[in-house]
């Protein structure tokens, strides 16, 4: 199985670094041309299933990807929710909040009673492959996600332990990476280029 998922289009939050978490804003046309350039990448792959996320953002990002084709959304792909800091700008709950640097220093310290852990994001995108991936016989699969959740599922195909949640980094809006599942291991054919900052 070839497994292409990627990060959802650039939106308005995006483009202000403000964290979005569980919270939506609108793809920008940028975000909207990021689908577009996807769709026309993958015009000669032809994908057994397509699953997308079921935040807004992620969604909108897969039809544009796939117009034609079923999507089967699933709040399994949903983003970390990280509670109350949704629609907040980055720098400013950097200054602020001092759970900002358990989150990026000491991920498997950060808790939250208004959101998820990096131990319950890891469990939702388990289940989703156990419930989607590891026991399918499909050939190509579409996964159009978010930027910590990708981390969490290049994590699961690397065995990377929480204590270096982020070694794999956020990666860019709109840009395929591409993973191989064949007999119980994954190899990692290519990642998409980092992104300048975290944002979520």
């Amino acid at each position: 199985m070839k497994i292409y998922f990627t990060r959802h289009g650039e939106t308005v939050w995006n483009s202000e670094n403000r964290i979005q978490g569980h919270k939506d804003s609108e793809l920008t046309e940028k975000g909207i041309e990021m689908g577009l350039s996807l769709r026309e990448q993958a015009k000669d792959i032809s994908f057994d299933k397509v699953y997308s996320s079921d935040l807004g953002r992620a969604y909108k990002t897969t039809e544009l990807i796939v117009p034609n084709q079923e999507i089967i959304k699933t709040p399994l792909l949903r983003e970390i929710d990280v509670g109350n800091w949704s629609g907040q700008i980055f720098t400013d709950i950097k200054k602020k909040d001092e759970l900002y640097k358990t989150y990026f220093n000491s991920p498997e310290n950060y808790f939250r009673d208004d959101g998820e852990s990096f131990y319950d994001l890891n469990d939702r995108v388990r289940e989703f492959f156990e419930n989607y991936v590891f026991e399918s016989k499909d050939k190509n699969i579409l996964i159009v996600s978010h930027g910590i959740t990708i981390i969490s599922i290049f994590n699961l195909m690397q065995n990377v332990p929480i204590e270096k949640f982020w070694t794999n980094r956020v990666r860019r809006n709109g840009e395929f990476n591409i993973a191989k599942y064949e007999y119980g291991r994954f190899e990692i054919l290519k990642k998409a280029p980092k992104n300048p900052i975290d944002t979520i």
